[in-house]
């Protein structure tokens, strides 16, 4: 049970990661409040999410 939790939070991760760096790619603009989001945030959140997806991975492969 506790490896399909695992497995189910890298995928979102995954996802999660796409979805940045497509952002970033595709040069989206994002704005909220009126302000809008620097790309280099996306880059950050692109990393971020990937590394945790890498780090799920590598928990739930542990005996």
């Amino acid at each position: 049970m506790k490896q399909t939790a695992l497995y189910t939070a890298a995928v979102i991760f995954v996802l999660v990661s796409l979805a940045h760096w497509l952002r970033f790619f595709l040069g989206a603009e994002i704005i909220i409040g009126g302000t809008a989001i620097s790309q280099g945030l996306s880059v950050v959140a692109g990393l971020v999410s990937a590394a945790l997806a890498v780090w799920m991975v590598m928990a739930a492969r542990k005996p």
